[in-house]
């Protein structure tokens, strides 16, 4: 497999709504902690974001601006992050409040990411916003989130494959 194909936009999409709902998993299981897997996603999110334009500009060299803009957007999801583990490290928010403004902020920067890039950013990030609202209200939500996430990787592979063929 080369690196082109495991950087597809529908292998991509499908790591995002796994690592998604696993945190949705990990919210409603161990709700004091869940924070630090979010803060973690924010850097995964952002490598799975610019990674394929990092890899496309080195192939080619094109798109540098493209790839440029796209790691700003990032590193201001990342700078926001940061700021607000800081405020939970000093004690001004809770844990649980913490994990969902970071949530909300990988969901937002996710979503934004999208808007140039296709509806499976856009999908990702509103399904992260999901997950937020799920966490911060409901008790049982973890199953109706994977019955969403297979049907949204179920559509990705048929867009895929047909696009391909």
């Amino acid at each position: 497999m080369n690196k082109q194909n495991l950087l597809s936009t529908h292998n991509l999409f499908t790591l995002r709504l796994l690592l998604s709902l696993l945190g949705a998993y990990l919210g409603h299981t161990y709700r004091h902690t869940s924070h630090d897997y979010w803060f973690a996603m924010i850097f995964v999110f952002t490598f799975i974001a610019i990674a394929p334009g990092y890899y496309q500009f080195k192939q080619h060299g094109d798109n540098f601006k493209a790839f440029i803009s796209r790691l700003l957007h990032w590193a201001g999801g990342l700078c926001a992050a940061i700021i607000v583990y800081a405020y939970h490290s000093s004690g001004r928010i809770f844990h649980e409040e913490a994990g969902l403004i970071v949530l909300l902020i990988l969901a937002l920067t996710t979503y934004l990411d999208g808007i140039p890039r296709g509806w499976r950013c856009i999908f990702a990030g509103l399904f992260l916003g999901l997950i937020a609202v799920c966490v911060a209200y409901f008790d049982n939500y973890v199953w109706q989130l994977a019955v969403l996430s297979i049907a949204a990787i179920a559509v990705s592979h048929h867009w895929n494959s047909n696009v391909m063929s």
